[in-house]
């Protein structure tokens, strides 16, 4: 069932209830008028026949007159029934309708009751009299009221059924309505396929329900966009970066085992091989990070870790390497210790670290590279800062996409992914990375991270 269907359904059988609940509730208040009135009407019954029967004596001739036409308008099925005090009938010798002595006593005892007896109404009244005390019983078949119910039923029936009609129809025709924008983008939808993820769905308004789907549909073309992108590039980038030393390697090996060689020859080849065997490890390396930040790989433990002692020992791990002057400035430590801790990975953070840390070493040509803490409110940044040949303000943004190299810098060993892996991680662990550079001077990085407070 489609869904403005199953709407114009849900819709129809909930004002059905609720319009047969009205019904119902007008229905019981009719019958109970109805059934009020002929009570009342039964009432006035016996009050005329005390008149006419019991104070004829006592009125005016012009007055029982009145009394008389009054009394000429009979109930459908009127059955009238005086009793004396000894339970008697009186004044009436029809015998065929009459009420048993526990009905006239408890007349007697409440004074007036009123019941239904099957099909027809009972009204009992008590009156006193000069003759004596009477119990006054009238009987009726309320005809016309049961024909009005009848009528009112059949007319309520007939309502129902139109209003059914009219609801679904109209129900039908707003929830058509209602779900025309849905139409629109699954037209939309439908024109996206793999080679147009560029297309974008369109709504008319972007603040209701549909608005919103329409946009988060949106944020996954776009993301899917960029991973079909990526993985283009990633592949055009990867058989590059991989068939150059794969290249190196087999053109050396070739060359050496062309003709006999020394051994000095043949230790020159293999240092050779295994410089382009480092390389390739490294090329591995990096696509395997690549592709584990793209694919938001599990958080590893997160614990407090104090930063400068961080510092410090990632300026170990670099003091074997050749050209890695590394200076930590510790210069602006807070009073309170606690703000030098954050809440983190280690492993991912001293990765994020040790890349940019890398890439500012390799365009340093030997120069120092510094280190240090800042602490900003609510926040601590780590700065890197090299002397090397800087990056225009225009291209500082683009350095974090992948495989992207400033033209210029092809002599320095690298292949476009350290600082793309660096941000993808950062952004995992809730950070940010801005980077400031004069050309010609050198750069500034700055990874910065929120401190919710005391732990």
């Amino acid at each position: 069932m489609q869904i403005r269907n199953k709407l114009a359904f849900y819709f129809t059988v909930t004002s059905s209830l609720l319009m047969l609940v009205i019904m119902s509730f007008i229905y019981l208040l009719f019958t109970n008028l109805t059934k009020k009135n002929f009570y009342k009407a039964l009432h006035d019954r016996t009050e005329v026949a005390a008149q006419l029967y019991l104070e004829a004596d006592e009125i005016s001739d012009a007055a029982l007159q009145k009394i008389k036409e009054k009394y000429v308008i009979s109930l459908p099925s009127e059955i009238i029934r005086l009793y004396d005090s000894t339970n008697k009938l009186s004044f009436v010798k029809d015998t065929d309708k009459n009420w048993n002595n526990n009905i006239i006593e408890e007349v007697r005892e409440k004074k007036y009751i009123a019941y239904q007896d099957k099909e027809r109404q009972v009204v009992g009244i008590y009156y006193e009299d000069n003759q004596g005390n009477f119990v006054i019983l009238a009987s009726a078949a309320d005809t016309e009221g049961r024909e009005q119910r009848k009528n009112l039923l059949q007319i309520m029936a007939i309502l129902f059924g139109i209003q059914i009609l009219i609801q679904f129809g109209a129900g039908r025709w707003f929830a058509q309505r209602a779900l025309r924008p849905v139409q629109i983008v699954n037209a939309q939808v439908q024109k996206i396929t793999a080679t147009d993820l560029h297309l974008r769905v369109d709504t008319e308004n972007e603040k209701d329900e549909l608005g919103q789907l329409a946009a988060n549909f949106n944020s996954l073309l776009e993301r899917l966009e960029k991973s079909f992108d990526l993985q283009k590039m990633f592949v055009a980038n990867a058989s590059h970066e991989l068939k150059t030393p794969v290249t190196n390697m087999i053109g050396e090996l070739e060359v050496t085992l062309h003709q006999q060689r020394s051994a000095a020859d043949y230790q020159k080849t293999l240092q050779s091989v295994l410089v382009e065997t480092e390389r390739l490890h490294e090329i591995i390396r990096n696509f395997l990070m690549l592709s584990n930040a793209e694919n938001n790989v599990a958080m590893q433990k997160t614990e407090f870790i104090r930063l400068d002692e961080l510092l410090w020992e990632i300026k170990e791990l670099f003091s074997g390497q050749k050209d890695a002057q590394i200076e930590i400035l510790l210069d602006e430590l807070p009073a309170d210790d606690q703000r030098l801790y954050l809440a983190t990975n280690k492993t991912l953070l001293m990765h994020v670290l040790t890349n940019i840390l890398q890439n500012a070493i390799k365009f340093s040509s030997g120069k120092p590279v510094t280190c240090g803490l800042h602490f900003p409110p609510a926040s601590v940044s780590i700065s890197i800062s090299d002397k090397g040949i800087g990056i225009n303000p225009e291209l500082a943004q683009k350095i974090f996409e992948p495989f992207f190299r400033i033209s210029g810098d092809e002599h320095v060993p690298g292949h476009g992914i350290g600082l793309y892996i660096a941000g993808k991680i950062t952004a995992l662990l809730g950070g940010t990375i801005t980077v400031q550079s004069v050309p010609g001077k050198g750069s500034t990085f700055n990874i910065i991270f929120k401190q919710p407070g005391r732990f």
